[in-house]
């Protein structure tokens, strides 16, 4: 095996078919494609439930009808072991909800290290690296200034999801693996994407006056909007630019829909998309809106702001993941009663925005 197994580990594997198989049903009912058990022999997506299920009662030293007490014991004691069995799993579903976003794919330097290892990163210019160190609850950005030839590494810290109920009612039956899956791999995702944007957002203080604009778009800021524009791509050796933004920060360009360079299919865009795909030659990109949490209505990514992007190849967010899990307990009420009881899953990672090019920051008002 690749991996390397606890005892606990190959003695459940030992009886519940191959550590291998698991892991290929497992990925191959998240993926939605055809299900096989170890004999090779095709199941349904039902008994492939029932397997992982089974295995991974086998996993925590449970069996069915657990009590809340036992299941607590449980992951005490094998929490870890098996997170650690659905962690790939988890992984794809953040990488492909990564994907889904133009931004992401774009500006993103995605890296997956062991830990403690570490990646270097290389500069090549002069250089001013925005790093956004995450601890708990608490954003902290660092900025330094590296000169060309240097390196950096991006300091990880610990990024924890609540789980909660929804290990228990999959193994009580009450819900399929990839509803497992999916809101871990969800609650991850909004982790990530609230750093990324938080960097990326917080490394706008550090841009010169001449790349910034502030207020509503009309008639009369147009020049001025259309000059960030222009330095963002005369600063980047004169390369075409992009334009994201939130949708609703999108839209507020259609206020320049009125003066005579917009086209007939244009407004037809207008019509259709509700807002226009283009300003003047200028792409116009989403990125994603997003709240907080489940539970915290606040929108992640300011619909105020609009980003002018160089059109490059440079991913300058850089975005480092550990991949290590923890499992930790907490409960309302004290260690030893079984209500209220939420479960946290930690890994370990890091963001950072390195400006070796500049762009530019429209501020509505």
């Amino acid at each position: 095996m690749a991996k390397k197994l606890s005892e606990h580990l190959m003695e459940v594997f030992s009886e519940q078919g191959s550590y291998e198989a698991f892991r290929n049903l497992s990925r191959d009912i998240v993926n939605n494609i055809e299900l096989f058990d170890e004999t090779g022999s095709r199941i349904s997506k039902s008994d492939a439930n029932e397997v992982l299920r089974a295995t991974s009662l086998k996993i925590l030293g449970l069996v069915p009808g657990f009590t809340k007490r036992e299941l607590r014991r449980g992951l005490k004691n094998h929490g870890e072991e098996f997170f650690e069995m659905i962690e790939d799993e988890i992984d794809l579903r953040v990488e492909a909800g990564l994907l889904a976003s133009e931004f992401f794919n774009e500006y993103v330097d995605n890296r997956n290290v062991a830990r403690g290892d570490g990646i270097q990163f290389n500069v090549e210019d002069d250089t001013i690296l925005v790093v956004e160190k995450v601890s708990g609850d608490h954003h902290d950005l660092i900025m330094q200034r590296l000169g060309q030839g240097e390196y950096y590494t991006i300091q990880t810290s610990a990024y924890a999801i609540k789980v909660g109920d929804d290990i228990e009612k999959f193994l009580m039956g009450y819900a399929d693996w990839n509803r497992l899956i999916d809101a871990c791999a969800a609650a991850f995702l909004r982790e990530v994407q609230t750093s990324i944007y938080g960097a990326f957002v917080g490394a706008t203080a550090e841009l010169p006056s001449v790349f910034k604009g502030t207020g509503a778009l009309s008639t009369t800021t147009k020049t001025q909007f259309d000059e960030v524009i222009e330095n963002v791509s005369t600063a980047n050796g004169n390369v075409p630019v992009i334009i994201l933004g939130t949708q609703a920060a999108l839209r507020k360009i259609n206020a320049l829909a009125d003066v005579d360079w917009i086209s007939a299919s244009q407004k037809e865009e207008v019509a259709a998309m509700g807002r226009l795909g283009s300003y003047e030659g200028v792409a116009l990109i989403e990125i994603p809106q997003r709240f907080k949490s489940k539970t915290d209505f606040t929108k992640l990514i300011d619909n105020n702001q609009l980003f002018i992007m160089p059109n490059t190849t440079d991913r300058f967010i850089k975005f480092v993941d550990e991949g290590e899990t923890e499992v930790l307990e907490y409960t309302d009420k004290g260690d030893y009663m079984d209500d209220s009881r939420s479960y946290e899953v930690q890994r370990r990672m890091g963001v950072g925005i390195q400006l070796g090019r500049y762009f530019g920051n429209w501020q509505f008002t």
